[in-house]
């Protein structure tokens, strides 16, 4: 059972951060369903996954579960019957995934409740946070290091996967051969930087020190010419908002640890996880007062 319980938890995790992973069955238990899932505010269809618990590890039949699955919106007491459908994995076994275009508002808590043959349920209530956004704010230049605050514009529960991707130009064009061009998209990861002061959370974009992350990467991939330096096209924070829900042991979704079966369920009866949550991104250019201050070469410069 430990053995496979990482796979099943990113299969429903997929849906909001990607992961991937092999699914088996989970044996060893009095439990009857795993469910796994994302419920989504900013989506038109919603997933969940649904594997039945046996006593024998064997691959999923491809034929019905005889269950129901329902959602209902604890907030206005609606509820919905999600329809079944049969996937075929990349490695040739079957999934049963179960949707519904029954839409899920922010702020709202849903139970998500799988009922079999006779008293076999499974069931998890899920909190969806509140619709926010991404807000900039005025950088801190004055000193080093150069500091851009985004700020999310509601007290949401928690941020994962914090990441800024750069598009920048790293040569000139004529020194580059055939048709390949000189720029790049290039990650940095704030997975576990942004700041919460008063239920408020702040991604403190560090310019600086990214320009010299940045910059010893096209060193080691011998990019580097220091003639041109690194200039900035344009910067995007993608992120995604969750619910508390998303709490691994540790505040990392390592899988030595999540391998454990139980150890990030939310499921009642039952094992799996499902949980809320959304993206947000921003693009945006800083000025070239602020670029120059932290390091990044003005574009004037090239020509």
């Amino acid at each position: 059972m430990r053995s496979v319980y990482f796979g099943l938890l990113c299969a429903g995790m997929a849906l909001l951060i990607g992961c991937e992973a092999t699914v088996d069955p989970i044996v060893g238990t009095d439990k009857a369903f795993s469910l796994y899932g994302v419920l989504q505010p900013r989506a038109d269809t919603q997933w969940v996954r649904v594997y039945p618990i046996e006593d024998r590890l064997e691959p999923t039949a491809p034929d019905s579960l005889a269950v129901t699955v329902t959602s209902t919106d604890l907030t206005r007491g609606r509820r919905a019957t999600w329809h079944d459908s049969l996937i075929q994995e990349d490695d040739g076994r079957y999934a049963h995934v179960y949707w519904s275009r029954t839409p899920i508002e922010y702020e709202h808590t849903y139970r998500v409740e799988v009922a079999g043959e006779g008293e076999r349920t499974a069931q998890v209530e899920v909190p969806v946070p509140e619709n926010s956004a991404l807000a900039l704010h005025e950088p801190q230049a004055e000193t080093l290091p150069v500091i851009v605050p985004v700020h999310v514009t509601q007290a949401v529960p928690r941020l994962i996967n914090v990441e800024v991707e750069y598009y920048v130009q790293y040569d000139r064009q004529d020194n580059v051969a055939g048709s390949a061009s000189p720029t790049a998209r290039l990650r940095v990861s704030y997975s576990g930087i942004p700041e919460r002061t008063d239920g408020e959370w702040v991604v403190p974009i560090d310019l600086t020190e990214d320009y010299r992350t940045l910059r010893e990467r096209l060193v080691n991939a011998d990019l580097w010419n220091p003639t041109v330096g690194i200039v900035m096209r344009n910067m995007t924070l993608r992120l995604e908002v969750v619910n508390d829900a998303w709490n691994p042991p540790g505040g990392a979704f390592d899988p030595e640890v999540l391998v454990e079966p139980g150890t990030m369920s939310n499921v009642t009866d039952g094992f799996g996880f499902v949980g809320a949550g959304y993206r947000l991104k921003k693009r945006w250019t800083p000025s070239v007062e602020v670029l120059e201050r932290a390091g990044w070469t003005d574009p004037a410069d090239l020509y």
